[in-house]
């Protein structure tokens, strides 16, 4: 082959090579992300946790291997009967998330999960935790929403903040409804525009949060 017709010749076969490589991640993360929509179980939680992670190790510039794998070890510690193991479960999701953040400083959805991380370690005692937790939640649901303002998991879990916690602390089912229903508007407002792997969780959970509440103020207000 000439030397006139090497470069190019080479150039197309890394294009194609890279196309290629592209298209298999855009595959491979779609069908776990589907997978993470349809089940729930300790089995897949961990078992897609080492999925994403070894795409993670592949795909060496793109943060949401890491944080995918680190939302499902999230998960895990939130189905997690055995407390014992949440603190585990939890130090592992951060650990996931601070090489996704390397990768793409300052995302919104890592700060989302990172409150979510300190929702789910108060489980492992309430009494003590409790507080601190909420703090550390708190802050980093204001630093989600700084960075996106329209990120609807941010409203979603202020939401379950003010569903969760007491009348006494600063909880109700008004002030939660009022978030469950920000973030369904924010959710509808970014369906279409979405691809199947770019984070979406919390739909579905919020539609029900939305009806929960709804039902609990209207037999709240027949009783009184």
């Amino acid at each position: 082959m000439k030397p006139q017709t090497l470069i190019p010749t080479l150039c197309l076969i890394l294009a194609v090579t890279s196309v290629k490589a592209q298209d298999q991640y855009q595959t491979t993360m779609s069908q776990l992300v589907i997978r993470i929509d349809t089940t729930r179980g300790q089995l897949d939680n961990l078992t897609m946790a080492s999925d994403f992670e070894r795409i993670a190790r592949t795909e060496k510039t793109n943060w949401l291997p890491f944080y995918y794998a680190a939302y499902c070890m999230t998960r895990e510690s939130l189905d997690k009967p055995d407390v014992s193991k949440v603190d585990f479960l939890c130090d592992q999701a951060t650990q996931y998330l601070d090489q996704a953040d390397k990768l793409a400083p300052n995302k919104s959805e890592v700060y989302c999960l990172r409150g979510l991380i300190a929702l789910s370690r108060i489980k492992v005692n309430q009494a003590a935790r409790g507080m601190s937790g909420l703090m550390e939640a708190q802050e980093a649901l204001e630093t989600a929403q700084y960075h996106d303002p329209a990120n609807p998991r941010v409203y979603f879990l202020l939401g379950q903040q003010a569903y969760n916690t007491p009348e006494m602390f600063g909880g109700s089912k008004e002030k939660a409804l009022r978030y469950f229903e920000k973030t369904l508007t924010l959710f509808e407002a970014r369906q279409e525009s979405q691809s199947t792997i770019e984070v979406h969780w919390g739909y579905k959970t919020t539609i029900g949060m939305v009806s929960a509440c709804r039902s609990q103020l209207q037999a709240s207000t027949k009783s009184n």
